[in-house]
């Protein structure tokens, strides 16, 4: 039901996936030998749980990565890219076994069969009951692999035919996803009947093609018998097919095309409500995720995004605005009051802070005791364009935390309330999602940051100061202080920084 492609030497390689799993190495007993100094001798595993695809890393020198993130053991989706050492493995989804469309490979299948003569097929009776239980049946399955499964199962239920085939479109290519029975080489279809069941959204029966497409040459040098090929369509569209055949002409009739016809409808439903439950299962467990450090909208697009491309963004180089801010004295402050009260103002503060960070469409760094670090700018959403780093939000940003934590200290008696200052720099960082699957972060990496964080240390308490890279971003939006020259720790030069003012409209 699945299986594993990729490159090697420049030509193309699959393997198939199964019971008995696929061990992958250098070593020359491994199923998937891969020979080079940073893969191990036996390196990981791919093996089926029931229905389940997962990788095992085993405690190999260089680990095993899963979309780019490090894994010890994982399951795997339709998509998804394995790489071990140099290699990119990709993790298909599908029938083991390619199905190929192509009218001259179609030939008649070598079992013997007796030519029906017309008139002497049985009609069969798809009565009422019998299709309440299946309608019951496909309803009640929520796994895609398993409904495909049984799809195919009672449509060679309902017509006895030698072969079946199910596939299901995928951008523009149409991927085999069930092939009975099951072979160890390709499986030829014809692409005339094929393409007319798609392009009509009709069901198709052929009981000699030698007769009902005497215009294909191609089918006529073939001397394709019998199939039928019915469309699953939703909609109005076909998301994929169901290809039935067998040897000799005349094997099958006009109501087994129709009743067909009927489960192919009832099956295309289940089916994109299938991916459907499964895409948003996704995306509610990725935006869970992602909304721990952004903005709800760009962790519905990053979830989103990962759900259609099955993997997060490449760490990129951005034009950002970094912020750290930081509480002056909270040591002190907690030793005054007692565990659970330093806990609580320390929630009450980081929850007004991060609901600023996230309304200026910010993304949360992370927090560091009872620091914030903060970016504007990125994750950087398809289509978008910053040349400013997000400057003019990140400083809107800091003059809200200045006014939130202000309202915060009102509600508060004297022995409770504090001081804290904010540090701001605009520059190219490396950000991306770093770590591993159990505990993923997104981030930046760069002198950019190092500044930000420097210049939070030297800012007065209360107050904002941005970098020179900052001040000239945001340009006369705002009322900045003279230029001062700092000495900051780690920099071999001074550092040219303002404190901001307010907004210049407020001035």
């Amino acid at each position: 039901m699945a299986r594993l492609s990729l490159t090697l030497n420049g030509e193309p390689h699959t393997f198939a996936l199964t019971a008995r799993g696929l061990k992958i190495g250098r070593a020359p007993e491994n199923d998937l030998v891969l020979n080079h100094g940073f893969v191990s001798r036996r390196h990981a595993t791919v093996e089926l749980r029931g229905r389940e695809a997962w990788v095992l890393d085993h405690d190999s020198r260089n680990g095993v990565l899963l979309n780019r993130l490090r894994v010890q053991e994982e399951q795997l989706a339709d998509g998804d890219t394995v790489q071990v050492g140099p290699f990119a493995i990709r993790f298909e989804d599908r029938a083991a076994q390619s199905v190929v469309l192509d009218d001259n490979r179609y030939f008649p299948l070598a079992a013997e069969s007796r030519e029906v003569k017309s008139g002497e097929l049985p009609d069969l009776a798809l009565d009422l009951r019998e299709l309440l239980r299946i309608s019951k049946r496909l309803s009640g399955i929520l796994e895609l692999g398993e409904l495909l499964d049984v799809v195919l199962e009672e449509m060679l239920r309902l017509v006895p035919a030698q072969r079946g085939v199910l596939m299901l479109k995928k951008g523009d290519e149409l991927v085999p996803m069930v092939v009975y029975p099951p072979s160890q080489g390709d499986v030829a279809l014809s692409s005339t009947i094929a393409r007319k069941a798609l392009d009509g959204n009709e069901a198709v029966l052929t009981r000699d093609a030698r007769l009902d497409f005497a215009g294909s040459d191609s089918i006529i040098a073939a001397s394709i018998r019998s199939a039928i090929c019915v469309p699953l369509v939703s909609e109005g569209r076909a998301i994929g097919l169901v290809y039935v055949d067998s040897p000799g002409s005349n094997q099958f009739n006009e109501t087994q095309r129709d009743a067909l016809s009927v489960l192919s409808s009832q099956a295309a439903s289940n089916i994109e409500r299938a991916r459907l439950t499964e895409e948003l299962r996704q995306q509610a467990q990725l935006r869970e995720k992602f909304e721990r450090f952004m903005s709800p909208n760009v962790a519905r697009m990053m979830a989103s995004y990962h759900a259609r491309h099955g993997q997060l963004w490449e760490p990129e180089e951005l034009n950002v605005s970094v912020l750290f801010a930081d509480v002056k004295g909270f040591t002190p402050l907690a030793e005054r009051l007692s565990p659970r009260e330093a806990q609580e103002l320390l929630n009450e503060y980081l929850h007004e802070m991060t609901t600023v960070i996230f309304a200026h469409n910010g993304t949360l760094d992370k927090y560091i005791g009872d620091g914030i670090m903060a970016v504007f700018g990125a994750p950087l959403l398809a289509g978008e364009q910053r040349d400013d780093g997000c400057a003019g939000a990140a400083v809107e940003a800091a003059l809200d935390m200045l006014a939130a934590h202000q309202r915060l200290i009102d509600r508060q008696p004297p022995e409770k309330r504090f001081a804290f200052r904010i540090g701001i720099n605009t520059g190219p960082v490396y950000a991306g999602f770093f770590g591993t699957r159990q505990r993923l972060e997104y981030t930046v990496l760069g002198d950019t940051v190092n500044t930000a964080s420097r210049l939070e240390a030297a800012a007065a308490l209360n107050s904002v100061l941005v970098g020179e890279a900052t001040a000239t971003a945001i340009g006369d939006s705002f009322a900045l202080s003279a230029p001062c020259e700092l000495q900051l720790k780690g920099k071999s030069r001074d550092v040219r920084a303002y404190q901001v003012l307010g907004r210049a409209k407020e001035r």
